[in-house]
């Protein structure tokens, strides 16, 4: 059975802007010859983008779970109109 599934574009548009920072986040931290992350400023970037990936990752858990949700609408959905069929046809 195939149907579309929609993804929340404020999601998406979340993840993006999420995936944004990481990647500058990790690209200041590759960039910065002096980066040591037992000390001030570097460990609060290393945290910073322990945070995001753990921001990306439970907007992930969340678009998972909308889309999941669609998919068993529409598979329940489709189950109902079959079952109605069903019983309708004379015997």
């Amino acid at each position: 059975m195939y149907f579309t599934l929609a993804i929340n574009e404020q999601l998406a548009d979340m993840l993006r802007t999420a995936t944004e920072l990481s990647v500058q986040i990790n690209a200041y931290i590759k960039n910065d010859e002096e980066f040591n992350i037992e000390e001030f400023p570097s460990n609060v970037i290393s945290d910073a983008s322990d945070n995001i990936t753990k921001i990306i990752t439970d907007l992930g858990d969340v678009i998972g779970r909308d889309i999941v949700s669609q998919a068993i609408y529409e598979e329940e959905k489709e189950i109902k109109n079959r079952l109605n069929t069903e019983s309708h046809v004379s015997k």
